[in-house]
């Protein structure tokens, strides 16, 4: 009873506040979004806090997910966005003069029997 008793009278050591990274698990320090960033932490939306950019790329890279407009640093993207390479024009049908047309097996072989026809 004197056991019960002793433990009842102590305070339990207080949950640490924060968030715990979703790619490693350790713990993110902080109470606010503002103390999150500032302890390096990176919040991906419908995934959670990330505990740095790295964790953060590969947990992207983990599961195809694409990254925003903007990257997560908070950096601007480049003002101007990227073209795409134009295509090729198309080849044209015949784009070299070609050779005699070579004849195939069957005519050499029948020209071949009527020139000795002619020949005997």
């Amino acid at each position: 009873m004197k056991w019960i008793r002793s433990r009842a009278g102590r305070r339990l050591p207080e949950e640490p506040t924060g968030q715990h990274c979703t790619g490693c698990r350790t713990a993110i320090p902080g109470a606010t979004e503002d103390e999150f960033v500032a302890a390096g932490g990176v919040f991906l939306a419908t995934v959670g806090w990330f505990c740095g950019g790295k964790c953060e790329r590969q947990y992207r890279l983990r599961f195809r997910i694409q990254p925003a407009a903007t990257p997560a640093d908070g950096s601007q993207a480049p003002s101007q966005a990227r073209t795409p390479t134009p295509r090729p024009p198309p080849l044209a049908a015949d784009p070299e003069p070609q050779a005699p047309a070579r004849r195939s097996a069957a005519d050499e072989l029948a020209a071949a029997l009527q020139a000795r026809r002619r020949a005997g």
